[in-house]
């Protein structure tokens, strides 16, 4: 099979468009090129126009475009960070799909299954229409959106005035916005053929072991290749951290105060992310089960066969049949090791590690909010209070 055929992101629309205009052939470093592109699309007009309306730079009393940080944060961090990160999300995540093929996870018999669950895949992937649907979905707020929504009321916005959009508020509502918005849907649409994939796995009748030492029965390689879609998390904490920013300053909002909204944001972006790997539960459930069933048969007949052996060999500890010269007791203790292992196994492929991760990529955007709300000299003198 070919390259593209594991892959999320290489298919659709907009990878057509990006195939018939030769930019795929051309350049090694398409992400970086494409991410200069969009952003200057998105920002450098808006700039300009902001500057011949006088509402670039900040002026006391008002919002100006160098003072609006979520909307700095969204086109100048956010829309780079996930054009930049899909193509290495999409490498990691088409080696995932690519063991699924090994024969050691689907026997031969059924490799059939596999193979049709992801052409199925492909369909969707190369399908016209799923874009489609997100590029009207990027549109549509701007077609039935009356006026500019602003979280700040009562501070004068760069991209109104007197109640009407400016050039560079037009710019932003029906060029920037939407190209970000295009951007996250594109990214939510291979979240979804991913959560499609694994819910119709189960089907494809995979041989999983409960006593494979990653303790999920050789699926632990799932958890890493949900990590991939982490660029979300740290798209949307730029978007979190850039919003409240902009409360902290013209609005007066304190950190205190944004407390619930930040722990809310990092818990439930980490628990949306790596959700669909709850879809193999009912798997690993019963893979679980059935392997307690046996291994627990399997004990009880070999710890008959110790204890009969260990008491036979009891009346002639110097002979050469002393049980303590025979591998009967390492045996025992491996099994015991091997049962210890299914006893833990994991029936979702998720560790703390791979939770960490996302949470991780969560939080750090929103980590310059401590350093607006407690001034730099005071955390540090806070800090080596601490330490020293």
């Amino acid at each position: 099979m070919s390259r593209d055929s594991y892959s999320l992101m290489r298919g659709g629309l907009v990878h057509r468009v990006l195939h018939a205009s030769g930019a795929l052939h051309r350049s090694r470093r398409l992400s970086v090129w494409l991410a200069a592109l969009l952003t200057a699309l998105a920002l450098l007009p808006m700039m300009l126009l902001a500057h011949a309306e006088a509402t670039l730079w900040p002026r006391h009393g008002a919002m100006a475009l160098f003072g609006d940080y979520a909307t700095l944060a969204r086109l100048l961090l956010g829309l780079p960070l996930l054009i930049l990160a899909a193509p290495r999300a999409d490498d990691l995540l088409r080696t995932s799909i690519r063991q699924l093929t090994h024969a050691s996870l689907v026997r031969p018999q059924r490799q059939h299954r596999l193979h049709a669950l992801l052409a199925r895949v492909r369909r969707s992937r190369d399908s016209w229409v799923p874009e489609l649907v997100c590029i009207g979905l990027a549109i549509a707020p701007v077609l039935y959106q009356s006026g500019v929504v602003s979280l700040l009321q009562g501070v004068p916005d760069w991209r109104t005035t007197n109640g009407v959009l400016t050039a560079a508020g037009h710019w932003d509502a029906w060029v920037a916005t939407p190209l970000f918005r295009l951007v996250v849907l594109l990214w939510l649409w291979r979240f979804v053929l991913w959560t499609l994939l694994l819910w119709r796995l189960p089907w494809v009748g995979l041989d999983l072991h409960a006593e494979h030492p990653d303790q999920s029965a050789g699926l632990a390689f799932l958890g890493l290749a949900q990590e991939r879609f982490s660029g979300l998390a740290a798209a949307g904490g730029l978007l979190v951290s850039g919003a409240c920013v902009n409360q902290m300053l013209y609005m007066g909002t304190t950190l205190y105060d944004l407390r619930h909204l930040l722990a809310g944001y990092v818990v439930g972006a980490t628990v949306l992310l790596m959700a669909p790997l709850l879809l193999l539960t009912p798997l690993l459930v019963r893979v679980r089960r059935h392997a307690l069933y046996r291994f627990g048969a399997l004990g009880n007949r070999a710890a008959a066969t110790f204890e009969e052996r260990w008491q036979a060999a009891s009346d002639a500890t110097a002979g050469p049949d002393s049980l303590v010269d025979t591998g009967d007791a390492s045996a025992i203790a491996d099994f015991g090791g091997v049962y210890q292992s299914i006893v833990a196994m994991s029936v979702v492929p998720i560790t703390r590690w791979n939770l960490l991760s996302v949470a991780m990529a969560a939080v750090v955007p929103l980590m310059p909010l401590a350093l607006l709300a407690f001034p730099f000299d005071e955390l540090v003198a806070k800090l080596m209070g601490i330490l020293v």
